[in-house]
C-alpha cells in the first residue's frame, strides 16, 4: 500500500515537474503581426492609471496596447532592453517598455510608437513583450 502510494506521489510530481518545465520553456509569440486593442500617447495611457487605476486595470491589463510617446532613457539589461517613454504627470518616467528582442539603440528625445502587452502600474506604467512600430 505504501508503495502505491509513493509511486503516486512520484508519478504526480514528474508530471508537475513536466508541466512546469513546458509553461517555462514556452515562446512568448511576437506581438508584431497582433491588431492593437487601443492606440494612446503615453500621456493618455500613464494618466488613465494615475486617475483611476482600478478601472484603468479593467481596461487595459493583459490587453496589446500601441502607445506612442518621447523616449526618456534607454537601458541595455541581461534579459533585454527597456525604453522608457515619457508622461508628463509622471514623477520619473512614465510609460516602461521592455524588449526581449533588442531595438538598435535610441536617444532621448526621439518619438516612437510601440505596440505591447500592459502589466498595469507599479513606478511606471509596464508594457512587456514589445516592438517598435515602423513609421508610415
Amino acid at each position: 500500500m505504501k508503495l502505491k502510494i509513493f509511486l503516486g506521489l512520484v508519478l504526480l510530481g514528474l508530471i508537475a515537474a513536466g508541466t512546469g518545465y513546458y509553461f517555462f520553456q514556452k515562446k512568448v509569440t511576437p506581438l508584431d503581426e497582433v491588431k492593437a486593442d487601443f492606440k494612446l500617447t503615453a500621456d493618455e495611457l500613464y494618466n488613465a492609471f494615475e486617475t483611476d487605476e482600478t478601472a484603468a486595470n479593467q481596461k487595459f491589463v493583459d490587453r496589446v496596447i500601441e502607445v506612442t510617446g518621447t523616449v526618456d532613457r534607454f537601458s541595455q539589461q541581461e534579459t533585454g532592453v527597456n525604453i522608457v517613454l515619457s508622461a508628463e504627470n509622471a514623477i520619473a518616467g512614465g510609460v516602461n517598455c521592455s524588449f526581449s528582442i533588442s531595438p538598435t539603440e535610441v536617444e532621448p528625445g526621439t518619438m516612437l510608437t510601440i505596440k505591447g502587452r500592459c502589466q498595469g502600474l507599479l513606478l511606471d506604467v509596464v508594457l512587456n513583450n514589445c516592438s517598435v512600430v515602423p513609421s508610415t
